[in-house]
């Protein structure tokens, strides 16, 4: 049985090798990063976006009402009724239970 004994000849790693493949790493690294935190951002945009979306459709609602409130005299007289609990005079109010 013959015994074989490996040289380390064939294992010579020059240090411009190591630095390549250390650049190359790096740079991985650093477009990996770069693109995690574009799309954590894009995220943060279009959530952002939609809240301004959300809020500009509640303030148009609002103005509405307020316009409403100026103008409409009906819808004055819906409001307090429903939320002061006022009446006409002459109006009876009934309040039912649940017994």
């Amino acid at each position: 049985m013959k015994i074989r004994r490996f040289s380390n000849k064939n294992i010579s790693i020059k240090p411009k090798k190591i630095l390549f493949l250390f650049l190359i790493i790096l740079g991985i690294f650093i477009l990996g990063r770069s693109i995690l935190n574009y799309f954590e951002m894009k995220n943060r945009y279009d959530s952002i976006n939609n809240e301004i979306k959300e809020l500009k459709d509640e303030n148009i609602k609002l103005q509405t009402r307020i316009e409403k409130l100026y103008d409409d005299k009906e819808y004055i007289e819906k409001v307090a009724r429903e939320q002061l609990n006022l009446i006409k005079d002459g109006e009876t109010v009934y309040i039912f239970t649940n017994d």
